[in-house]
């Protein structure tokens, strides 16, 4: 089978896998229920959500400048991550992520596969931090609540978080040899393990690793505050632990094969999340769909003015991600 029927496929599973999970979460919650849920919400939070959700951007913008090096200016380094929304909610295969690193690599002095390195490590941080929340909630989620122990755990994750980012940085013939040995060896890995490389090296300045830890450590932060507040609008008595929790499984259930934008998934999983604390379902639906259409709508919109701002088009950066991807993937980092 080529590559291009591969990807093909995929995009229809991804289709396929978002239309049953959208359907399936509809159906628990039913169409009445949800839309009473709706009329109910207290918009004064979401307002709130929405300030706290753009504050957010702006947190994450200077971690990824920080992972960059400071090597581009902050308005086009926020710019670059808003298109980057844009062309992940309407194209397959996650190439807003591809986009971005075409949009800042191309500019004089930069290189794409250096820009997509530091997003491999913008995106190593999130899954560190997800999977280090996760494990420190579950003692609440599982009814054994611990605050001091569970805040010990986050803190001893980020201290293995930073432990790990030296090891790759410092030792990266370690990890050369445990890629090595993976299904398909060496020849199959090491151009992905190359990219990680490139995008670690920015972090051999410890105040680098530690301001774009840091930056992201407050992203999340921010973040587990906007999920809360638009759980208040439907919830009046919603805990901190059920924002939290949601936020962890809704960013892990986008590893998932799905349509554009992630939808129903993304309702799924928050869905599913909120279930484990009796949530109703038509109400945590109800949640899962405001945040999702506040991220979509917003990261659409400043993506857009963004791409126009600099006399681009969807189609022309789309055909700009494929030409790279078709004859530039294999050129090395400037």
């Amino acid at each position: 089978m080529s590559r291009n029927s591969r990807s093909v496929l995929v995009f229809i599973l991804g289709i396929l896998i978002s239309a049953a999970a959208l359907y399936l979460v509809l159906r628990w919650a039913g169409w009445a229920s949800l839309l009473t849920a709706l009329e109910r919400m207290d918009v004064r939070f979401l307002l709130l959500a929405i300030g706290v959700y753009l504050t957010s951007m702006l947190a994450r913008t200077a971690a990824w400048q920080a992972i960059l090096n400071h090597k581009y200016g902050y308005g086009r380094v926020l710019a670059a991550l808003n298109e980057g929304y844009l062309l992940n909610n309407i194209l397959p295969w996650r190439l807003g992520e591809v986009g971005r690193a075409v949009l800042l690599g191309r500019r004089p002095g930069g290189s794409v596969l250096s820009v997509l390195s530091s997003i491999i490590v913008e995106r190593l941080f999130d899954l560190a931090l997800a999977l280090g929340l996760l494990f420190a909630l579950l003692p609440l989620v599982a009814g054994i609540p611990n605050v001091p122990r569970n805040g010990l755990t986050i803190a001893v994750v980020l201290v293995i978080i930073i432990a790990v980012l030296w090891l790759l940085v410092r030792k990266p013939e370690w990890i050369e040899i445990v890629v090595g040995s993976l299904p398909g060896g060496g020849k199959r890995w090491m151009p992905a393990w190359e990219r990680v490389r490139q995008g670690l090296q920015t972090l051999q300045d410890p105040r680098l690793l530690f301001t774009s830890l840091g930056w992201m450590v407050l992203t999340w932060a921010l973040a587990g505050v906007e999920y809360w507040l638009v759980l208040k609008a439907f919830i009046p008595d919603a805990e901190w632990t059920w924002a939290l929790f949601m936020l962890t499984i809704t960013l892990l259930g986008g590893a998932i094969p799905s349509s554009p934008g992630y939808f129903g998934v993304f309702e799924a999983a928050g869905v599913l999340a909120l279930s484990v604390f009796d949530v109703p379902k038509a109400e945590a639906l109800a949640v899962s769909l405001t945040i999702h259409g506040m991220v979509y709508s917003i990261g659409s919109l400043f993506g857009l003015i963004a791409l126009l701002n600099e006399g681009g088009t969807i189609s022309g950066l789309y055909q700009d991600i494929r030409n790279w991807l078709s004859t530039g993937s294999n050129q090395q980092a400037v």
